[in-house]
C-alpha cells in the first residue's frame, strides 16, 4: 500500500560574509545543495532567511539568484513584511524576476483584527494573478492569530493555494485542515512532524533543517511514499537533526560551515552556539553532513 509522498520544500537561510553583506558565494553553495538534495522546492527570504533584515534590493537580488540555481524546483518567494505597502512592492518585484509562488506572512508587530486580515490577504489576492499564494502564519513570532475559520475564509480567495502553519502541534494543523478545500495546501513549519503528517491530512513541511541535513527528511518521504509501516529508525534521524539544530540560524549556520559551505553568521541578534553545542553539531555532521 502506497501513500501520498510529503512534500518537501526547503527553508533556507541566507549567507552574509564577515562584513555582514550578502555573500554570493555562500548563497550560491547553499542554493546548489539544495538543488541536489531531492527535496520538492525551497522556501526563500522566510524567518529562516532573517527577512526583516533585507533591504528591498537584497530581496530583488536573492530572489534572482535562487530562481536561477533552483531550476525546475518550486520555488516560494516570501513576501512578507509588516505593511501592505511594504508587501505590494515585493510582489511585484517577485513576478518581474519570475517567481511562480509567493507567500506573506501575516503583518506583524503592531496587533491587527480580522478585519484587517481579510483587507490584507484580499489585496495580496487581487496583487497575485498569475501568482500561487501561500499565507504564512506564525502567531509566536507575530503576535497575529489567525483562527482556523478566517483561513478557511482566506482560502477562497483567488490566487491563494495553500498555507504554512509554523509554531503549532500537529493537533492544531489538523483543525485547520479540517476546514479547508481538500486540494489546498496545508504545510507545517515542524519539520519533526513529516512522518505523521498523514494523521491530520497535512501535505508536507516546510524545514529549516533540511537545508542542512537533508537526508532524513527525503528518506522518510520516500519511505511513506512506497508504504514502509515501521519508520521509527527513520524518524529517530529525524528527530536527532530537530533537536540538535532546533530551527536556530546559527546552529544551521554552523552545520553548514562544517560541511564546507561559507555561509557566514546570522546578521539578526540570535547568539552564538556555546562549546557544548558545536560539539553537538559537529557529531550530527559526521553522521547526517555531506562536504560541500
Amino acid at each position: 500500500m502506497t501513500a501520498n509522498k510529503p512534500i518537501i520544500l526547503t527553508a533556507l537561510p541566507v549567507a552574509f560574509g564577515e562584513d555582514g553583506e550578502i555573500s554570493r558565494e555562500g548563497n550560491t553553495a547553499i542554493l546548489r545543495k539544495c538543488a541536489a538534495s531531492g527535496v520538492d522546492g525551497a522556501f526563500v527570504l522566510g524567518t529562516t532567511g532573517e527577512f526583516p533584515s533585507l533591504s528591498i534590493e537584497e530581496h530583488k537580488a536573492l530572489t534572482r539568484l535562487s530562481l536561477d540555481l533552483l531550476g525546475d524546483k518550486q520555488v516560494v518567494v516570501h513576501v512578507g513584511a509588516p505593511s501592505l505597502h511594504q508587501v505590494e512592492r515585493l510582489i511585484h518585484q517577485a513576478r518581474g524576476e519570475g517567481a511562480k509562488y509567493i507567500a506573506a506572512i501575516t503583518p506583524y508587530f503592531l496587533p491587527s483584527t480580522d478585519d484587517a486580515l481579510r483587507q490584507f490577504y484580499g489585496r495580496v489576492s487581487e496583487l497575485s494573478d498569475g501568482l500561487g499564494v501561500y499565507v504564512y502564519i506564525f502567531t509566536a513570532r507575530t503576535g497575529v492569530t489567525v483562527s482556523p475559520a478566517l483561513m478557511a475564509e482566506l482560502a477562497k480567495l483567488p490566487n491563494i493555494i495553500g498555507v504554512k502553519i509554523s509554531g503549532e502541534t500537529l493537533e492544531t494543523v489538523g483543525e485547520y485542515r479540517k476546514l479547508l478545500p481538500e486540494d489546498f495546501l496545508v504545510l507545517t513549519g515542524s519539520d519533526r512532524e513529516i512522518g505523521r503528517l498523514d494523521q491530520v491530512g497535512a501535505n508536507g513541511v516546510i524545514s529549516g533543517i533540511a537545508s542542512v541535513y537533508p537526508e532524513p527528511f527525503v528518506a522518510m518521504a520516500a519511505a511513506i511514499a512506497a508504504g514502509t509501516e515501521d519508520r521509527s529508525a527513520l524518524q529517530d534521524d529525524v528527530n536527532a537533526t530537530v533537536d540538535g539544530l532546533l530551527g536556530d540560524i546559527e546552529r544551521l549556520k554552523t552545520g553548514l560551515r562544517l560541511q564546507g559551505i561559507p555561509a557566514g553568521h546570522a546578521r539578526m541578534a540570535v547568539g552564538l552556539p556555546d562549546a557544548a553545542t558545536l560539539a553537538l553539531i559537529e557529531g550530527l555532521n559526521a553522521k547526517y553532513g555531506k562536504p560541500a
